[in-house]
């Protein structure tokens, strides 16, 4: 992956499409665990339609961020996807948001007598929960962070993270141990 990064960074744009399909199976994988925590945006999206969108924020951001290594691309996806399952609950589960006022295809309007109601929607709390959790995350030291963000978003094990980063497993379970304290303890005092 990296040659494919460094052949991107000058200027090859073949590069870019073999670079996506490349990664477009672990970045499905990424997008649908993520997508689990957001149930107000699961009624309406799929994991393709997040993918999607991630994708193109990505083809933007890389024609003004280049990144160094396999490490700071991988952080960038993570972070990209994060931000657009944030808009999309915040638009979806807003005061006009379409998750309050239209019954999700396939479902049956909660106001149907006898029926089930709807997924329940994000709460406004949730949201600035889910906020909270991904603005602690980007404040972690640059070391747990990009521990947290291999782990927790890419889905990936320690031993993998060990080797994408050429670290011994204990010093990643130890990075991944001490980022989980700072989190608590920040939203703890937030």
């Amino acid at each position: 992956m990296s040659n494919l990064l460094d052949r991107m960074r000058a200027g090859d744009l073949a590069a870019r499409d073999e670079l996506f399909r490349a990664i477009a199976t672990q970045m499905e994988r990424q997008a649908r665990r993520m997508l689990r925590g957001f149930p107000s945006v699961r009624q309406w999206e799929q994991t393709g339609d997040i993918l999607q969108r991630t994708s193109l924020r990505l083809i933007e951001t890389l024609k003004k961020v280049r990144p160094e290594d396999t490490r700071q691309f991988f952080a960038l996806t993570a972070e990209l996807m994060r931000r657009v399952l944030l808009d999309l609950a915040r638009k979806m589960s807003g005061p006009g948001g379409i998750a309050r006022h239209i019954t999700p295809p396939g479902q049956v309007d909660s106001q149907t007598a006898g029926r089930e109601p709807a997924a329940p929607v994000d709460s406004p709390e949730e949201l600035d929960d889910w906020a909270a959790f991904h603005a602690a995350v980007a404040k972690l030291p640059a070391e747990e962070r990009e521990v947290v963000g291999l782990r927790h978003y890419h889905g990936l094990g320690q031993a993998e993270v060990a080797k994408m980063l050429g670290l011994g497993v204990r010093t990643v379970a130890r990075r991944w141990k001490t980022a989980m304290v700072a989190l608590k303890r920040n939203l703890r005092n937030d």
